[in-house]
C-alpha cells in the first residue's frame, strides 16, 4: 500500500481536554474551552519518508489538575480511493486524567495507547519482526512551552512516495520555546517576524482585492503544487479549487473582504520553527454583514533565501 496511494489520515477525539494537537510538531487542532470532538483529516501534505510524529500538547485547568479530561489522537492509513472499512491504525495515543489521578502518574495516563510494534505493510499491516512500519513506544514528557503541560506523541517510521516538502528545508526562524519569553521580548520579536510577516498578509489582502486569479494564484503556486501531489490530483486541481472557493465569496453581495488589525496577530510556530502562522486562526476572511457568516483563509508561511513562501 505505501509503495502506491496511500491516503493519511489523523483523528482526534477529545472531551474536557485543553490542547494542541499536532502532526509532525505542525498545528491541526486547538482547544482551550474543553469541547467535544471527533474530527478526521487528510495530513499526506505533512507527511515524509521517515521519521514522523503524532501527538498533542495537554494543558491544565489548574496547575497539574486536567479535569475530566481525555484524549485520543490517531493514525490510519488506505489505499486512495478505498472504502473507509479497509483502513487501518498505524499510530495512536491517548491521555485519561482520570489515570492520570492514580499517583498523579504521567505514565500510567497513556497507559491505553498503542504498544512499540513493527507493522507489513505488504501484509495488511500485521505485526511482523520484518515489518517496515515502525512504530515506537509512546512517550509522555514535560512540555517546553508551559511548565505544567505535557507533551503527548508517538514517532512512526514510514516510507511514502512524496517528496520532501518544501517547509521541511526552511529556514529556523528566531522564536522562543517558551511562550512567556516571546511575551517579555515581544517588541523585538514584533518587529523582526510578526510585523514583517503582517505585511504579507497585507499584499495577499491587496492582491485579492483586485479578484484578478493571473495575480491571485501565483502567490499560493508551491501550496497548490505540493496539495496536488500530496492528494494524487492532476496538476492544477488546487489552483482550480482555490479560485473557485474565492470567486463563491467575490460573488456574495453580502459578503466583504476583511483583515484583521496587526493587534490580532498572534503567532502559532512549528515544533522545529520553520512554519509559521499569525490570527487565531486566521487574519484574512470573508464576513456577511449579519456578522455570522465567515470564509476563512488561515495561511502558513516558510522562510527561505530570505523570502516568505505561502505553504499551507
Amino acid at each position: 500500500m505505501l509503495t502506491k496511494k496511500p491516503y493519511f489520515t489523523y483523528r482526534i477525539e477529545t472531551k474536557g481536554a485543553l490542547y494542541h494537537a499536532k502532526i509532525n510538531g505542525i498545528l491541526l487542532e486547538e482547544d482551550f474551552e474543553g469541547h467535544a470532538l471527533n474530527f478526521e483529516q487528510p495530513v499526506n501534505q505533512y507527511m515524509r519518508t521517515g521519521t514522523n510524529r503524532i501527538g498533542f500538547d495537554l494543558y491544565t485547568f489548574t496547575p497539574e489538575e486536567f479535569g475530566e479530561a481525555k484524549i485520543t489522537v490517531s493514525l490510519y492509513v488506505n489505499q486512495d480511493g478505498a472504502g473507509e472499512s479497509q483502513k487501518k491504525l498505524i499510530s495512536q495515543v491517548t491521555f485519561k486524567a482520570n489515570d492520570f489521578a492514580v499517583e498523579k502518574s504521567p505514565q500510567q495516563a497513556i497507559k491505553a495507547s498503542m504498544p512499540a510494534v513493527r507493522l507489513d505493510s505488504t501484509d495488511e499491516f500485521l505485526a511482523s519482526d520484518k515489518g517496515d512500519v515502525i512504530v515506537h513506544t509512546p512517550q509522555i514528557e514535560p512540555s517546553k512551552i508551559e511548565p505544567t503541560a505535557y507533551h503527548v506523541y508517538q514517532d512512526i517510521e514510514v516510507k511514502t512516495p512524496f517528496p520532501e516538502w518544501g517547509f521541511f528545508e526552511a529556514e529556523t526562524l528566531d522564536f522562543p520555546t517558551l511562550w512567556d519569553d516571546f511575551t517579555d521580548d515581544f517588541e523585538n520579536y514584533n518587529k523582526a517576524l510578526i510585523s514583517p510577516l503582517y505585511r504579507e498578509h497585507e499584499i495577499i489582502f491587496e492582491t485579492l482585492k483586485t479578484q484578478d486569479f493571473d495575480k491571485i494564484l501565483p502567490l499560493f503556486s508551491e501550496r497548490n503544487k505540493e496539495y496536488d501531489i500530496a492528494l494524487y490530483y492532476p496538476e492544477g486541481t488546487y489552483d482550480e479549487k482555490l479560485k473557485k472557493a474565492l470567486q463563491s465569496d467575490f460573488d456574495d453581495k453580502n459578503s466583504v473582504l476583511k483583515i484583521h488589525k496587526d493587534e490580532f496577530a498572534a503567532p502559532a510556530i512549528s515544533d522545529d520553527k520553520k512554519l509559521i502562522r499569525i490570527g487565531s486562526p486566521q487574519m484574512i476572511y470573508f464576513e456577511n454583514e449579519e456578522h455570522s457568516l465567515f470564509s476563512k483563509y488561515p495561511i502558513w508561511f516558510y522562510k527561505k533565501d530570505g523570502k516568505w513562501i505561502i505553504s499551507r
